[in-house]
């Protein structure tokens, strides 16, 4: 009987959601999450994880697939350092990184890998487009195509 009693005082909780995925490339997932702590640390732009700022991640994500095909050189670590340095301060220090990484989910790896494949990306994208005035148009129709090339799926919030 007390067994019975304490089975019914028992509370059910809802389920805790721990992160959301917005979207998936080519077998690459994006999460809610990720687009959280990359925007506060200004490694995307956008001020809230909204349409704009996923279609840039996964724009991102596109790019990074093609250069990787082509294997551009890694950036020098100094480079590297540079671009730590200038999250490190946006971030507010180094205290406060570690916060924002902790509550995102990264890791100081995690970090460094994206600002490495930033820097990867940017120096594929310089040796593919000649630096003209139709330069941004060309990348962006060069992106609208690995769009249409790839398997995007975003889904519904």
């Amino acid at each position: 009987m007390s067994l019975l009693l304490a089975a019914c005082l028992v509370t059910v909780q809802a389920p805790e959601l721990l992160d959301r995925t917005l979207a998936i490339v080519s077998g690459h997932t994006i999460t809610l999450s990720d687009a959280r702590t990359l925007l506060v640390l200004g490694l995307v732009d956008g001020d809230a994880v909204d349409a704009g700022v996923l279609q840039r991640l996964v724009d991102r994500q596109l790019m990074l697939i093609e250069a990787d095909r082509y294997e551009p050189p890694a950036p020098p670590d100094e480079r590297i350092e540079v671009r730590l340095a200038e999250v490190r301060a946006r971030a507010g220090g180094e205290q406060a990184l570690a916060r924002v990484l902790a509550q995102g989910g990264f890791t100081e790896g995690r970090l460094r890998a994206w600002v490495r494949d930033d820097l990867r990306i940017a120096s594929y994208l310089q040796q593919r487009f000649v630096a003209d005035e139709r330069r941004e148009d060309l990348v962006a129709d060069w992106v609208s195509d690995l769009r249409r090339r790839a398997q995007v799926v975003i889904l519904p919030p």
